[in-house]
């Protein structure tokens, strides 16, 4: 029930607040169409207009943001502005032009400075705060008396410390946050060019009293706009392109203005008189030729100040190269290459699936690096290209080559390395399903067969005195049971290690069993085998695994080859290195699956710190492994 009546509250603070506004924006409204200011105080349908716009933001921005010190800045401003016209009526002038002035330059720079929902603690921001309440106050008292000096003087102190709120405001933000203080940047950019536009057509053009304050009202929409835009759809359009483009536009309309003015300034200086016809049309050639390389650098310049500084090679490899020494995760990685490239995103796919992300990449365009470690494909480098960019600029694409075969082996060695743990795993698995199988040989097996024995020995001892024959029957049956026990035994030992490589050693053994394989079709698999004439004494681990891998390795060349033929070589490599290598010289008919015998080579091969490698085309099928004749301890 309480929950409930929270959540009721919440819901009715806003509609009560959107009422109070929208009541005394109409009456606001009323008094200015009923009771027309005079013209000296024309200023109040200004305040009406800012007002107005204040009020509609905040109306947006506080269902979002109910409790929000910028959404109750918003309500004061817009109540303050809106109250002018009423206390202009009622006779307090003064009064109606220090509030509509305070809430200008305070209260709704104050509120801009807000629209970071979680705005970092900084002595820098406290104090832009205090500046803008002193000058907001000093341009309130200065308006109110009429000195327009201080009140110029009290404004232009109230911008610089709003610009210098809103920098520190963006070197303490990332993502999202910097985002809304840019919306503010672009406001206030876009309100200043108005303002000159304006300024210039007042100049220009016949324009009343009543005019120049709707004109100059239109102008003070674009910081409530900036604001609700900053807070409602930050991310609706990405500003920094907006910023960049206007920026660069108006740089190089600016440039190409002053050129021009400043050739035909000194034209008129050393010839008299203005150039002529032709002149101006040389001058224009001579600019065209010069834009392009001159928008190329304010552009690079631009975005290195909102995307980030230029990629630089040498910076680049020594960070990654530090990240990849200490064992940093993929995520490390990525985010050293963003923050070096100064690209909104970066990814790292392996297998068709994004394994580490760093940075964002909404809808923009991307390009994608191979990553090849020799010839595996091991994954694949996406980045989100600049916005603007069609493609990589040219330093960050040369960055993005360099790094693209130290990331691939990195890639490469984890994936290694988790190969590796789960090989491991699968070694531990195996170990304890043969402990397993053991025990239940042994306990269900030969356990039962030694405890009749025993039972039968008894059994005789106690028959010998009173019937001698039946004794005799006894032991006979006890020498049945022995043998069966025998028996056990040996296919227990047998199946742990073959019994044909104590007897005849490993390449005979091998021998012995591949020899009597056939292939599908019952023909005889002609198998030729080259070895050493003698081999070192091999530790037994090493000798069982390589009877292993050679008789299962010939065994699916005979399930699987179209040919009646292969090839087992033997190799030691400077008597380190056991190589087994077995070729089918003939077509595969079926593909090799990784089935148990696939597997269990595998697991015997990396048990004892081996490698396999199997090749299998339709050409035939190659089965290496290297075994080391040293064992980990």
């Amino acid at each position: 029930m309480t929950a409930r009546i929270r959540l009721g509250a919440c819901r009715g603070r806003p509609v009560a607040l959107w009422a109070v506004l929208a009541l005394l924006t109409g009456t606001a409204v009323a008094s200015l169409w009923f009771a027309p200011p005079p013209t000296s105080d024309q200023w109040v349908t200004w305040a009406v207009m800012a007002g107005g716009g204040l009020a509609v933001s905040c109306g947006m921005v506080t269902p979002r943001r109910p409790a929000a010190p910028v959404s109750r800045l918003l309500a004061v401003s817009a109540v303050m502005l809106l109250s002018a016209p009423l206390l202009l009526g009622a006779g307090v002038r003064d009064i109606a032009l220090g509030l509509a002035v305070l809430a200008s330059t305070a209260v709704v720079p104050l509120a801009a400075l807000r629209v970071v929902e979680a705005r970092p603690v900084t002595r820098m921001l406290r104090w832009a705060d205090g500046c803008l309440l002193v000058t907001g106050a000093g341009c309130a008292v200065a308006a109110a008396q009429g000195a327009q000096a201080p009140l110029v003087a009290a404004g232009l102190a109230s911008g610089v410390a709003m610009c210098a709120g809103t920098w520190v405001l963006f070197e303490v933000t990332l993502g999202d946050d910097r985002r809304r203080v840019l919306w503010l940047v672009l406001g206030a950019a876009a309100a200043t060019l108005g303002g000159m536009v304006y300024f210039a057509a007042q100049n220009s053009l016949p324009m009343s009293s009543v005019d120049n304050v709707v004109g100059e009202g239109l102008l003070s929409l674009f910081f409530p706009v900036a604001i609700t835009v900053a807070i409602v759809a930050p991310r609706r359009v990405d500003v920094r392109v907006v910023i960049r483009g206007a920026t660069v536009l108006i740089v190089m309309l600016a440039l190409s203005a002053a050129v021009y003015e400043g050739f035909a300034a000194l034209w008129e200086m050393v010839v008299g008189s203005r150039p002529g016809k032709g002149v101006p049309a040389l001058l224009a050639a001579v600019i065209a030729s010069g834009y392009r390389p001159v928008q190329q650098w304010v552009e690079a310049s631009m975005d290195e100040m909102l995307f980030g500084r230029s990629a630089d090679p040498v910076e680049t490899l020594t960070r990654l190269g530090t990240d990849l020494t200490a064992g940093a995760p993929p995520p490390d990685w990525l985010h050293t290459l963003r923050s070096t490239l100064g690209v909104p995103g970066i990814a790292l796919r392996q297998d068709g699936v994004t394994i580490a992300t760093a940075g964002t990449k909404d809808g923009a365009y991307t390009t994608v690096t191979a990553l090849q470690a020799g010839r595996e494909h091991v994954g694949d480098l996406v980045v989100c290209l600049p916005p603007g960019h069609l493609r990589l600029p040219r330093a960050a694409a040369a960055v993005v080559e360099l790094v693209a075969v130290p990331l691939a082996q990195a890639l490469h060695a984890a994936r290694l390395s988790e190969q590796l743990r789960a090989s491991r795993g699968r070694v531990v698995t195996a170990l304890e399903e043969e402990r397993r199988r053991m025990r239940r040989d042994l306990h269900d097996g030969l356990g039962p067969t030694l405890t009749g024995i025993a039972y039968n020995v008894d059994a005789a001892v106690n028959l010998i005195g009173t019937d001698p024959d039946a004794a005799a029957r006894t032991l006979r049956g006890l020498r049945a049971d022995v043998g069966d026990a025998i028996t056990e035994i040996r296919r227990i030992v047998y199946g742990l290690r073959p019994r044909a490589l104590d007897e005849f050693g490993l390449v005979d053994a091998v021998r012995q069993r591949v020899t009597q394989l056939r292939l599908a079709d019952g023909r005889p698999l002609d198998i030729t085998l080259h070895a050493p004439d003698r081999l070192p004494q091999l530790p037994a681990a090493v000798e069982v695994a390589a009877y292993r891998v050679a008789v299962e390795a010939v065994t699916n060349i005979a399930r699987h080859s179209a040919g009646a033929t292969a090839r087992l070589t033997l190799t030691l490599s400077d008597d380190a290195m056991l190589r087994v290598t077995i070729a089918d010289t003939g077509r595969c008919t079926e593909p090799w699956t990784f089935g148990v015998g696939i597997q269990s080579m595998h697991e015997r091969v990396e048990q004892i710190g081996g490698t396999l490698t199997i090749q299998a085309t339709p050409q035939g099928a190659t089965v290496t492994a290297d075994l080391p004749l040293v064992l980990p301890a």
